[in-house]
């Protein structure tokens, strides 16, 4: 007779997405959904194809980034899907200077993809209901992501107390290192 929690042992985890995962893809398919309303009012010129090739190709860049971050932390430990799970805390690379990389990206991205809009609303009639909410969607972000990151601060501060309190204390939540404060590397 078979061992039922013998079977169990060997099988992985069901793949899941990140909560944070599923917040970046809301935010990107109603930007997405934003332009593609915008697309259609437009005056397509050369000019509205490279504004809007050059900022697609930047967004790209941001979501490239973001998969690169993530694979590199996959790689030393960590699970993008599970907010700790790594033995030791990454504090060197994209996270000596920012807490959150992805989120920073993302943050990048909005921003991007909101002046995007801005600028491509210069060759279509304005509708003021999507030129407003791409214009907030940012601060919605920052807020809604900001709530998130407590609760991740909260369980690395709990698996890693003494490293997170220096290297919160050197390094921004968002981005940049703070005076004063130094980051050890930690594999």
């Amino acid at each position: 007779m078979a061992d039922p929690q013998g079977d169990q042992a060997g099988k992985a985890a069901p793949f899941r997405f990140a909560p944070t995962f599923k917040i970046d893809l809301v935010f990107s398919v109603a930007y997405v959904v934003m332009f593609i309303h915008l697309w259609g009012r437009l005056n397509h010129t050369v000019l509205v194809g490279w504004i809007a090739a050059s900022f697609g190709f930047a967004l790209a860049l941001c979501y490239a980034g973001k998969v690169y971050i993530i694979e590199s932390l996959n790689r030393r430990g960590g699970d993008a899907r599970h907010y700790v799970v790594s033995s030791g805390l990454v504090t060197d690379g994209l996270y000596a200077y920012s807490r959150n990389p992805t989120y920073f990206l993302t943050l990048v991205q909005c921003v991007l993809w909101t002046a995007m809009l801005v600028v491509l609303q210069m060759f279509a009639p304005l509708e003021p209901l999507p030129f407003i909410a791409s214009i907030l969607a940012p601060a919605l972000f920052f807020i809604v992501m900001d709530r998130v990151i407590d609760r991740e601060d909260a369980a690395l501060s709990a698996a890693h107390p003494e490293a997170f309190e220096a290297y919160s204390k050197s390094v921004g939540r968002w981005f940049g290192r703070k005076r004063g404060g130094r980051s050890e590397s930690k594999g």
